[in-house]
């Protein structure tokens, strides 16, 4: 089990890479209605053919399908309506989210085509809060935005069967999001006694646009029966994002007045521009031995930055800030070449593989006049040993080496201002973490599954904030300082006790030692424990009528090299099937308590600092989902160039 706050995920649709990322990826698997789902399925230890980018294994949703020809889809809507506690916020308490999304496929003789298309509208509040406690003084910040989103994705593809044993296909996918809104940063700073010394507050605006264009072409060849077959990925990939901001800081004496010589004003633009090319082969092979697969992928980045500041005057007059400004390019360069086995004998199963990646990198900061490069080559094995001792009771051991590496906004050491004391700002330094999971787990009759793990992670980055006591100032960056090893048992308890329940239960109790290699922070380790069940309740026997309760729990452990409070979350749900299980109504309350948010605790040159994201997790939300046409799903594919796209945000 990987705590919630490290976990870096890959989710596969039907074995196939879903080709989304953040938002858009959330956004998609909620338009999987659950009556499409046949099951979910927990890959821990994915084989050499994947790539290796990720810390917590894959996530595969299996859907129902069928064999019928013709046209098939679906038309969702749905709207969700926040609550929030205090219930008005900046005058307003209407928070919301509207969504639609059509689907249709296409199945006849030699083709297979299918779009979807998708929209949103939203008014979200969304925040966070960082207290700092100096020696004498304590500076609690609070960090509120204010958004409205309008958010519009198609995605499209054709496939055509060339022949029985050749299929070539296209596919698109395309969107432009805005997220306009204001953040609201309040600072009262307090003394030892607990009197007001003073306040700062601090507005800012921000407009930002962004623009992705993907295309991929594939090929399918299978040169026989017995399974021998070639999948060829060529894709491209352009991401465009603009933003432009104004911030304004003041500081006010307690008794309200403010400060003059305390005001700051600032204007800002600046542009991420991402172009991604991979190119991807994979065979298999089958053996007398085993069944052989191997293959290879090249992907070549090229991601150009910048921010450029402006000093504002009493009449809005711009002067250059060089010392904010910031223009950046990344380079990256990798490639990718595995082999892996698999093998069954008797009541054996083996899967041995080894894949190897070379990455070249030059980050370039124009502003500085400063260029980095790094050259490294790493292999990343995976074996997975099971044995079925009986009907009821089976054995697996597993380990996989995987590697987390930086998002690109990590890596841009420009500064982004959420104070006039404080800051955040990339890393041209940040290198990759690596991860290694070893687990030995007994199943008994697919109902209790027990496992004992082990998790390290070497070269660890987080991002930390640094504060000086002298100067007051608060910076965030990014370092890699953590060794981390995890180790701990879980339980898994599937019980059907009645035809007309379902129960999952989860059960995960380890402890975490964290080693810093930075002078200025403090080794840590504490234990750590986590719980989870999951109901499912049908009112009648077509199982039309459904009620869900999911409850989970989140003891106080430690997080990268600071320690969590204890967090949970109820949800509730309700689905009904109707007009011959085509139409789907679902009411969800999510978060009901309003306590899914973290709070972290750690201590960076014997200075505490805590950081909380706001409770604003609480909505209601009701959706409709219509099927039409024949019972059909086109088939979609992954594409070359799934872990590239992931780290955008």
């Amino acid at each position: 089990m990987t705590s919630a706050l490290w976990v870096k995920v890959r989710v596969m649709v039907n074995d196939r890479v879903v080709q989304l990322a953040g938002t858009d990826l959330a956004r998609y698997l909620k338009s999987i209605s659950a009556n499409q789902i046949s099951k979910i399925e927990v890959i821990k230890n994915p084989s050499a053919n994947y790539d290796a980018d990720g810390n917590a294994g894959l996530i595969n949703i299996t859907t129902k399908r069928s064999s019928k020809q013709g046209f098939s889809g679906n038309v969702q809507l749905g709207d969700r309506q926040s609550l929030h506690s205090p219930a008005n916020v900046f005058g307003t308490s209407n928070y919301w989210l509207a969504a639609g999304s059509a689907n249709l496929n296409y199945n006849a003789d030699k083709w297979s085509a299918y779009t979807n298309v998708s929209m949103d509208h939203d008014h979200e509040l969304e925040g966070f809060e960082t207290d700092v406690f100096y020696p004498k003084q304590s500076w609690l910040q609070t960090d509120t935005g204010n958004y409205r989103g309008h958010n519009f994705n198609i995605i499209a593809g054709v496939d055509y069967k060339v022949s029985p044993k050749t299929t070539i296909g296209l596919s698109y996918l395309g969107g432009k999001s805005v997220y306009d809104g204001s953040d609201h940063v309040n600072n009262p700073v307090y003394n030892t006694s607990g009197g007001l010394d003073s306040t700062l507050r601090t507005y800012a605006t921000y407009h930002p646009i962004a623009i992705s264009n993907s295309g991929n072409t594939h090929a399918v060849i299978n040169f026989d029966t017995t399974g021998k077959k070639l999948v060829l990925n060529a894709d491209y990939f352009n991401y465009n994002r603009n933003d432009r901001s104004d911030f304004e800081s003041n500081s006010y004496l307690p008794n309200g007045q403010v400060i003059p010589a305390s005001n700051t004003r600032y204007f800002d633009t600046n542009k991420q521009l991402i172009n991604l090319y991979t190119f991807k082969a994979d065979a298999e092979i089958p053996t007398s031995f085993a069944k052989l697969a191997f293959g290879g992928k090249l992907s070549f980045i090229n991601n150009y930055s910048n921010a450029y500041y402006y000093n504002k005057g009493p009449n809005d007059e711009l002067t250059y800030n060089t010392n904010l400004s910031n223009e950046f390019r990344y380079i990256e360069n990798t490639q990718s070449l595995y082999i892996n086995l698999n093998k069954e004998k008797d009541k054996w199963k083996y899967q041995a593989g080894l894949r190897a990646e070379y990455t070249e990198t030059k980050g370039t900061s124009y502003t500085l006049k400063q260029v980095n490069t790094k050259k490294y080559l790493q292999l990343f094995p995976s074996v997975l040993i099971s044995y079925q001792a009986d009907t009821a009771n089976s054995f697996s051991l597993s380990f996989g080496r995987r590697i987390n590496r930086p998002t690109f906004w990590n890596l841009n050491p420009f500064k982004s201002l959420f104070t006039a004391y404080s800051y955040g700002e990339g890393n041209p330094f940040l290198q990759p973490e690596y991860n290694s999971n070893l687990e030995l787990s007994h199943t008994y009759k697919n109902i209790l599954t027990s496992g004992l793990f082990l998790n390290i992670t070497d070269n660890g980055f987080n991002n930390l904030t640094i504060a000086s006591d002298d100067t007051n100032l608060v910076r965030t960056i990014p370092l890699n300082f953590i060794k981390t090893y995890r180790v701990g048992v879980s339980e898994n308890l599937s019980l059907h006790l009645f035809s007309w329940l379902d129960n999952n239960n989860q059960a995960t109790f380890y402890h975490t030692d964290a080693h810093s290699s930075l002078s200025y922070i403090k080794s840590i380790s504490g234990y750590g424990a986590y719980l989870a069940t999951n109901n499912t309740a049908y009112f009648n026997a077509g199982k039309t009528f459904a009620a869900a309760v999911n409850f989970w729990y989140q003891f106080p452990e430690v997080d990268h090299i600071g320690r969590s409070d204890a967090y949970y979350k109820l949800d509730i749900g309700f689905t009904a099937l109707a007009m011959q299980k085509k139409l789907n109504i679902t009411l969800n309350l999510n978060d009901a308590f309003r306590s899914s948010a973290s709070a972290v605790t750690t201590t960076v040159n014997g200075i505490r600092s805590k950081f909380t994201n706001f409770q604003l997790n609480r909505f209601v939300q009701l959706a409709l989902s219509y099927r039409f046409g024949r019972e059909t799903t086109a088939e979609k594919r992954d594409t070359g160039n799934e872990e590239e796209r992931g780290r955008i945000h």
